[in-house]
């Protein structure tokens, strides 16, 4: 797969390759918003306990040692 592809098919615009330099770090700052969000949208929950999660949600992660 090409680079950009994904993004593409995530929706996402490109960098353009006719992009003037002053405007780059406008482009820049978009693609870090989008990591921002899906960050954002999907917190990180990680707990250690030595027993199984009492109330265990889809997405959470739990070592059994």
């Amino acid at each position: 797969m090409a680079t950009g592809d994904t993004a593409a098919a995530a929706g996402l615009p490109l960098v353009p390759g006719t992009a003037q330099a002053n405007t780059l770090e406008t482009i820049e700052n978009e693609t870090r918003d989008f990591i921002g969000r899906i960050i954002l949208d999907h917190p990180r929950k990680e707990t250690a306990s030595p027993t199984a999660p009492t109330s265990p949600q889809e997405g959470d992660i739990w070592f059994k040692g």
